[in-house]
This record gives C-alpha cells, structure tokens and sequence, in this order.
C-alpha cells in the first residue's frame, strides 16, 4: 500500500500526529496499539517521514532525499528494531542506545521503532525502561503492538498511547486489489480477514482455488437438486475434512456465501460478497424462511468451532451437507 495512503487507512491517527507536530508537542515515544493488520507499523513509517521529512507542512513529501530513505529504511537517523526469532533481546535494545549514543551523521531529529513490542523479553524490557525514563531531545520512538495487555505497566505509562481501529472494508479490498487480484477474490478475502497480509497468504495457499469451487459447487447442487449433496461432496472433496486448516477455511468460505443468502433474503444485496452467484444466491433465498438459513449459518459455525477438536469430521460433515439438503 502506498505510503501516501495512510491517512485513508488510519485518518484520526494521522490527524493526531500532524497536529502534535504542528503544535510542537511531540511525545518522546508512541505507543502503536490495535489488532493485527491495522497499518501500525506502516503508520510509524509514515510518521517517521513526517519527523525527517524536508516540506514545512508536517506532511511527508514522498519525494525528497529523506522520505525516500526512510520509506526503503537506510536513513541514517532512523532505527528500526524487529523481533528475532520472535523475540525483541537485550542485546538489541543494547545495540539501539549505543547508536543513538553516537554523533549524528546528518542534522535533525532521530527515530527509532520497535516492532512488535509485546515480543520483548524481560531484560530486553528493563533496559529500554532506562531509555524511555532518560529521553534525549530530539529523539522519538515508536513502539507498535498488537496486544498491549502482554506489556510492562511501565512501558505503557512512558508512552503516548495511540489506538489503531480496524480497516474499513473498501480499503482492505483495494489494497488486496493492488496486490494483483480481481473485484470478486479481493471481496472474499477481505471478509475472511481484516488483514491484508493474512489475507494474502491464504490466497497463495495452493488449495484456495480448489476451495472456492468447491463452495460453489455446494451451493449449486443445493439450488439445482441435480444429485445427493453427500454422494457429491464425498466423492469429489473428501480431502477437505482430512485436513484441519483446509476445513476451517472451507467453512468460513461456506459461512460468507451463506450469509449472502440471507443478505438476499432480507433485502441487503448491498452486502453480497459473492457477486458472481447472484443466481444461485436468488434461488436459495427463495428455498427456504429466514430463520432456517440462519439456522443452517448457526450449524456451520458451530462446525467451524468444533473442527480442531476430537470429532468424527466425515459425520459432522455428512450431518451438516444433510441439514442443507432438507428442505
């Protein structure tokens, strides 16, 4: 996602940091809190531009010298400390305070950012206490974390704490847009994960495809009655409930396209994800009252629930593929 979108991903965010800028109250360290795929650590990026960058209007140019090397990460002033193996180490923390310790190579302020704060093991964390307790003009620091409860009481209160809120939709859709995929994979995905990373990676499983066909497979059987839903599903996706991460995607899949006919039913064709079956979706939503399609919603879930625990995953199968097929 470019950097220059940020503000559309994150705008009370990004508002926030302008205005601490342009006020001259900047805090010495942030705190970057929100749940998995909300552009944290892109946002610390962006606001490190906006720290170094050369414009006078507190918003990063993208195109001088410095925003450019802090967007590829080799400017001088900037530090970024990752997990390793999982894990933020003291050594790290070490190697961070001697590198601010040292002259600057270039004029203006410093930066560091430290991902996934939360990794941090204990003696890592006391010694970055020493450093946020004694902070050095000039100096800011970025902390980003999924979980904040996983922090040191200590390490919060020494920060500005900043709440990133979930993605909208339509901007999640648009960046797996970017990615490279069309209007209809980029729906899916999104509504299978807030998170564009995640959502990428289960595009790339090699089974996706096969799943997707799958579910429309379900679905169109249920709609044309062409043959036994079960005798179908076992003799060309018995695969599916011999793996556990493929069920449990399955199932979601399964839950979205059902959720569209219920959309259908009600009215809301606004929230239809599966766009390209508005047919079969239409012939569905007519089968059957409301209530027994959100029954049949309540059934794959509590599949999906269940689906890593010690279960008969063929009967549970069979029963649900069953109750489906009722009319």
């Amino acid at each position: 996602m470019a950097f220059d979108n940020i503000r559309q991903s994150q705008p009370r965010v990004v508002q926030l940091l302008e205005n601490s800028m342009k006020k001259d109250r900047l805090s010495h360290a942030y705190l970057f809190e929100g749940e998995p795929g909300t552009k944290k650590f892109q946002t610390a990026i962006y606001f490190a531009q906006m720290l170094l960058c050369k414009a006078e209007d507190n918003k990063p140019c993208q195109q001088c010298s410095n925003c450019r090397r802090v967007k590829q990460g080799i400017h001088p002033n900037l530090y970024i400390v990752e997990p390793d193996n999982n894990m933020i180490k003291k050594q790290q923390i070490q190697d961070l305070q001697n590198e601010f310790a040292k002259t600057s190579i270039e004029p203006g302020k410093k930066v560091y950012i430290i991902k996934d704060i939360d990794t941090i093991n204990v003696s890592a964390a006391n010694s970055l206490l020493k450093f946020l307790e004694e902070p050095y003009p000039g100096i800011h620091g970025i902390l980003t974390t999924n979980n904040i409860n996983r922090l040191l009481p200590t390490i919060i209160s020494r920060s500005q704490v900043v709440q990133f809120h979930a993605l909208n939709k339509d901007i999640i859709i648009a960046d797996i847009k970017d990615a490279g995929y069309d209007d209809e994979m980029a729906r899916v995905l999104a509504h299978i994960t807030n998170n564009v990373d995640e959502a990428l990676q289960v595009a790339s499983q090699e089974y996706f495809l096969d799943l997707l066909d799958a579910v429309r497979d379900v679905f169109r059987i249920l709609a044309t009655g062409e043959m036994p839903l079960v005798l179908y599903f076992n003799q060309n996706h018995s695969i599916i409930y011999q793996d556990k991460d493929m069920s449990v995607l399955f199932l979601s899949l399964l839950t979205l396209y059902q959720k569209d006919i219920i959309h259908h039913r009600t009215g809301d064709t606004l929230h239809i994800v599966f766009r390209d079956q508005m047919e079969t979706i239409a012939i569905l939503s007519d089968m059957k009252p409301k209530n027994r399609l959100i029954d049949e919603l309540e059934s794959m879930l509590s599949l999906k629930s269940r689906i890593r625990s010690y279960i008969n995953e063929r009967l549970a199968y069979d029963n649900l593929l069953l109750e489906l097929e009722r009319r």
